[in-house]
């Protein structure tokens, strides 16, 4: 069976230097079986330089048939690594051979175009640009994606160390050797020493006594929850109903349902969402609202990251009320900036979201319940994006 010659051509605007730019951003590749060497990346552009603009045209043959001698000698490589990075080029699927092994290659041109062709095919570079595209988006989306957790790693590191905790400290420079990420550039490595560190944290939140922790999760952290109630300073009667100190539990589910639909759009499908997920989703939508990044990692450092979260989703659910509504949010930046001078508002905020009478709704605070759904290692949206990407462009 004969290996095909002709290929479908670059798309409109893509022209040969713009395919060396291309070869040369994807050789880092978003694993090792993936990532070219510098003297294969070399040879594949000496190959496309060495084809004519018309070569690359669709129907056309596009190839070179340039003796290794010749070659090794322009680029002052000997031949075993010129015949090295060819079959390093095969392997990736870059290029392929259509002579026979350690036979002398040929050609022919007729009218300025290739009619025969024994020696080194750039169809496969060509027909496969937009798997090499989708390469090079998901290499640049992984870059990204560690870039970010350096960056939290980082954060984390400086937190244990302003805790002032000895231990703490030395455990964390057993994690973190000298507190540098610079020249790490695994996920996976990166990813474990973000939840080393987040683990550390947890357990300096932790006070001491008779407590036991809600967390279940290391992103999220929930108060803690005493064994038994006090009786100090509570009256029997009060105690026994819980009317103003009990705290109404708040799933993620029940947040999610009195988000508007462009806040829904931003939730995971397919699963019921979870703290983790809220967050993120509050993230993206305290910009609609013009609430700065500083004034929401104010709020999440006062109130929790799971209230801050709730606070955006009632702001954003507010905002789109009516314009002659009492309730509406016209100012996302400052109603957050009321919710942390009263907290207790938000409960009443909440209920009323979610249908109950003014007059029912009580003074009182709510503790997020800790969601089974979240997530452990994850690395935010950029590594999830670069994965998927990455997916998708392995099935091409």
């Amino acid at each position: 069976m004969s290996i095909p010659l002709t290929h479908g051509g670059l798309p409109d605007g893509v022209t040969p230097f713009k395919l060396c730019d291309l070869v040369a951003e994807i050789a880092p590749g978003t694993c090792k079986k993936e990532r070219l060497s510098a003297t294969a990346v070399r040879i594949l552009q000496y190959f496309i330089r060495a084809c004519r603009q018309s070569d690359f045209e669709r129907g056309k043959i596009c190839g070179t048939w340039e003796q290794p001698q010749t070659m090794a000698g322009e680029l002052r490589i000997s031949t075993k690594v010129l015949h090295n990075a060819e079959a390093e080029l095969l392997e990736a699927g870059l290029i392929e051979r259509t002579h026979t092994p350690h036979a002398r290659r040929s050609g022919k041109r007729h009218n300025g175009n290739i009619v025969a062709l024994a020696g080194i095919s750039l169809r496969p570079l060509i027909d496969g640009w937009a798997k090499w595209q989708a390469r090079r988006e998901a290499i640049e989306l992984q870059a990204s994606a560690v870039f970010c957790l350096k960056q939290e790693v980082a954060a984390l590191n400086r937190e244990v160390r302003a805790s002032d905790n000895r231990g703490a400290i030395e455990r964390a420079g057993e994690i973190l050797p000298r507190g540098r990420v610079s020249r790490i550039n695994d996920v996976e490595k990166l990813e474990a020493l973000k939840d080393a560190l987040e683990a550390l944290l947890v357990l300096l939140e932790v006070p001491s006594g008779a407590t036991k922790s809600s967390d279940q999760t290391e992103e999220i952290v929930p108060p803690n929850i005493p064994e038994s109630n006090s009786s100090k300073n509570c009256s029997g009667a009060r105690c026994g109903r819980g009317d103003d100190d009990r705290a109404t539990v708040v799933t993620p589910a029940a947040v999610a349902g009195i988000a508007s639909s462009d806040y829904q759009s931003l939730l995971p499908e397919g699963r019921p969402p979870s703290w983790r997920d809220l967050v993120d989703a509050s993230e993206t939508a305290r910009r609609w609202h013009g609430i700065s990044e500083a004034t929401f990692g104010e709020a999440c450092e006062r109130l929790g990251r799971e209230r801050a979260a709730v606070c955006v989703v009632v702001i954003d659910r507010n905002a789109r009320l009516p314009g002659e509504h009492r309730y509406r949010a016209r100012s996302g930046r400052r109603c957050l900036t009321g919710l942390l001078r009263n907290p207790k508002g938000l409960l009443p905020m909440f209920r009323a979201a979610q249908g109950y009478p003014e007059g029912k709704v009580g003074e009182g605070s709510f503790t997020p319940e800790p969601s089974s759904q979240d997530s452990r290692g994850s690395f935010g949206n950029l590594a999830s994006a670069s994965l998927a990407k990455l997916a998708r462009e392995r099935i091409i």
